[in-house]
């Protein structure tokens, strides 16, 4: 389920989950383990399908493996787990500082600098 193939690609599909997963943690702070599961099943049904299939059993035990599989910010380049991305987005105030690091990692990459 870990969206790897070999030569270190990956697959496309499982690629835009991992993105709307972090997306949805993104856009609803405080969520935990069920509301994310679920809020995926909801508002992204297409990427879930295509990428873990639609036998709810095995969806639901795929998402459990994807809670704590690691996912790279590509804006900051910060790698965590999703079900630490929860806790960092805990709240607006949370969210509010991601943004402003993303401002930051911006304003360096336009600098020639890394974060």
């Amino acid at each position: 389920m870990n969206g790897e193939f070999p030569n270190n690609a990956t697959d496309p599909l499982m690629d835009e989950l991992k993105d709307a997963a972090f997306e949805y943690l993104l856009l609803n702070p405080g969520s935990e383990f069920g509301d994310w599961s679920k809020g995926l099943i909801e508002e992204y049904p297409a990427e879930v399908v295509d990428a873990l299939g639609n036998t709810p059993n095995e969806v639901n035990a795929d998402l459990a493996d994807l809670w704590e599989t690691d996912y790279t910010d590509p804006k900051t380049g910060i790698e965590q787990k999703f079900s630490e991305w929860a806790m960092s987005f805990a709240n607006e105030h949370a969210v509010g500082i991601y943004y402003f690091l993303v401002d930051a990692c911006t304003d360096l990459k336009r600098m020639g600098r890394k974060f």
